[in-house]
């Protein structure tokens, strides 16, 4: 309980322990351009997680699941995006706590939680007090869990010390609870690290069915969370993109000395490969107890077990990225770092000495890291006064500008996302808006002849930019911005009647008539239109939308005499169903990417509802899980 302290000694004076400094020097939040950061290698819980986290907060604070996310690719899964992190306990602190001190309080959660449950593993395996407080502390300090502290990385892999504890102590009710927090930890690949870990201590140590029914039953507990997002890598264009990555040779000097190679916080990293995927330095004195331990069968497995794993992380592996479990391994160096003290130091006070250096050893190693702020950086008049005028519409920026998942905090809807893995559709639209293709930023170039009337097409109703643009109209905003904005189409309409249509026979064909101006809002291309014949012109019906959630939106018809396509510029995507006036109507797909249905002149109102098979299907197995693990403690008689 100390350790965090430690770490972090400015939350004692109230400062927040946050990477929001990357806030500050977004688009976002300025009046002008500049600005510094900590650390520059940990962008992501603000330029990333954070719109997903407000996102989720939003619509759990509204009483709603958090299925789908209006924010970004023009809608796009929210609860099946795997770091949104729905299920963690880091994530419902946010839901009732102010963004700040539950940031706080989310870190100390990981570390606390996983050096309690390394303390309590270390206890069970019969070390001593001052040995397990060498675990304890050296868990709270090692690599994976302080450089990804505030990623769903840490928020995952802290629960698996009390997964191995839960094993080793044959309690199935506990094994299913830690395995539901593990998968539902909000990072895939760092859960199928930990399950791969206990699974390896599971049939090392244990081998008996509690273990393998408490499993399944938090497996299915958890469901709800990963089987959406199961559902939606099936469909994934870019689940490849995330694997293959691998621990560079030279990435091993950081065993040497801690940062041997620099530290971004500091000096910048001139060593090979990425810095955060390469940290591997547990501390000195951790280290040095671990290959002290090797004198005991224990330090000789658990120093082997460390030796293999960042083998592993060497050569790769598909599908995951290999190059973080190096740092996950260092859990097994203080492990064995606690074998290293003879149980007859147990009632030496100069016993305690050993924690201590662990501790301060560890915290040096991982001082940079992390840190605190005193306040948190709130979005900027500007984006606030563009996010009101955009109205319904949405808000793209070329290259860098108004990087998608920020803009969200400011409440500016995007064509664009800032993620991985996407949907072949999706990436398919994205190829349509700028043909480089660069993942997982999905940057576009430039608004031109290209992609113009594709953009207008998803109500895209302006445009900002890093430097000024040409053919485009600026914009006078009332506060300073620190990007260049332009008006696109200003009454572009998220939802609207077309008397027209012209038939197409695959999205991409779909998307290419809407960018070459072929087909129009008026007269649209659309996949899986009846056989009849529709006017190749048309004409463009308002319509109003109401009761607009994360899972359904709803279009009041105007009276009118001919039947029309209603369509709706957000994303065409597996679990959307359509009603028109109460009755299930096909859905289709528009311009290659988006929502439709035929309505009749009779008909007054359409509903788009948002129910994914994942989420139905999980809800199932959740409560199969739960009646599993009730049935584990009756037969258990407890806990």
């Amino acid at each position: 309980m100390l350790a965090p302290l430690v770490l972090f000694p400015g939350v004692l004076v109230g400062r927040h322990i946050s990477a929001d400094d990357h806030l500050s020097v977004h688009h976002v939040t300025q009046d002008a351009a500049g600005g510094h950061v900590r650390h520059p290698a940990l962008s992501d819980p603000a330029l990333q997680f954070a719109a997903l986290q407000a996102r989720v907060v939003h619509e759990l604070r509204s009483g709603a699941a958090p299925l789908w996310n209006p924010d970004l690719y023009a809608g796009t899964p929210l609860l099946a995006d795997g770091q949104s992190a729905v299920g963690s306990p880091v994530t419902w602190l946010k839901v009732f706590l102010p963004r700040g001190p539950a940031g706080t309080l989310g870190a100390l959660l990981v570390l606390l939680a996983s050096g309690s449950g390394a303390v309590a593993l270390a206890r069970r395996l019969r070390l001593s007090d001052p040995a397990a407080a060498v675990v304890g502390v050296a868990v709270v300090t090692t690599p994976y869990l302080s450089v990804w502290l505030l990623h769903p990385h840490a928020w995952t892999l802290a629960w698996l010390p009390w997964l191995l504890w839960s094993i080793e102590d044959r309690r199935g009710p506990w094994v299913a609870a830690f395995t539901a927090l593990v998968v539902a930890g909000g990072h895939p690949e760092t859960a199928v690290h930990a399950l791969a870990l206990a699974l390896i201590w599971w049939a090392a140590r244990v081998r008996n069915g509690r273990g393998v029914l408490g499993a399944l039953a938090g497996l299915a507990l958890a469901a709800p969370f990963w089987l959406p997002f199961a559902f939606v890598a099936l469909d994934s264009a870019t689940a490849s993109a995330h694997g293959g990555n691998r621990l560079l040779v030279g990435q091993l000097s950081d065993l040497v000395w801690p940062s041997w190679s620099g530290h971004p916080a500091v000096e910048g990293y001139t060593g090979p490969g990425i810095w955060a995927d390469g940290v591997l330095h547990p501390g000195v004195a951790c280290l040095v107890l671990a290959l002290a331990s090797l004198r005991q069968r224990w330090g000789q497995v658990l120093v082997g077990a460390w030796v293999v794993l960042v083998g592993l992380a060497l050569l790769g592996t598909p599908l995951v990225n290999s190059a973080r479990l190096g740092g996950i391994a260092a859990l097994a160096l203080a492990l064995a770092a606690g074998f290293a003290l003879p149980r007859a130091w147990a009632r030496s006070t100069w016993a305690w000495l050993a924690p201590a250096l662990v501790l301060a050893s560890g915290v040096g190693a991982r001082w940079y890291d992390q840190g605190t702020l005193e306040t948190l950086p709130e979005p900027a008049a500007w984006s606030i006064e563009l996010a009101e005028r955009a109205g319904e519409g949405r808000v793209t920026g070329l290259s860098w500008a108004l990087q998608p998942n920020t803009g969200a905090l400011a409440g500016l809807r995007d064509v664009r996302g800032y993620d991985l893995p996407v949907s072949h559709d999706t990436e398919a639209f994205m190829r349509a808006l700028d043909r480089r293709l660069v993942r997982p930023w999905f940057p576009i170039e430039s608004v031109s002849v290209d992609n113009r009337a594709l953009l207008e097409f998803a109500a895209v109703r302006y445009v900002v930019a890093p430097e000024p643009q040409f053919g485009l109209g600026p914009v006078q905003l009332d506060f300073p911005a620190p990007l260049e904005v332009y008006v696109l189409d200003e009454a572009a309409p998220r939802a609207w009647l077309a008397t027209g249509a012209r038939p197409a026979d695959a999205p991409h064909r779909a998307a290419d008539f809407t960018r070459a101006g072929y087909a129009t809002r008026g007269a649209p291309a659309v996949e899986g239109l009846a056989a009849e014949r529709w006017p190749e012109e048309g004409d463009v019906l308002a319509v109003q939308l109401s009761d607009v959630s994360n899972r359904e939106v709803v279009l009041e018809l105007p009276e009118r005499q001919e039947r029309a396509i209603a369509v709706l510029a957000d994303r065409h995507a597996p679990g959307w169903l359509v009603e028109v006036d109460g009755v299930e109507a096909e859905l289709l797909r528009v311009g290659g990417f988006f929502r439709g249905v035929v309505v009749e002149p009779e008909a007054r109102q359409v509903r788009f509802t948002y129910r994914p098979a994942g989420w139905r299907a999980g809800l199932g197995l959740g409560l199969l899980g739960a009646l599993g693990i009730a049935g584990l403690i009756w037969r258990g008689r407890g806990l």
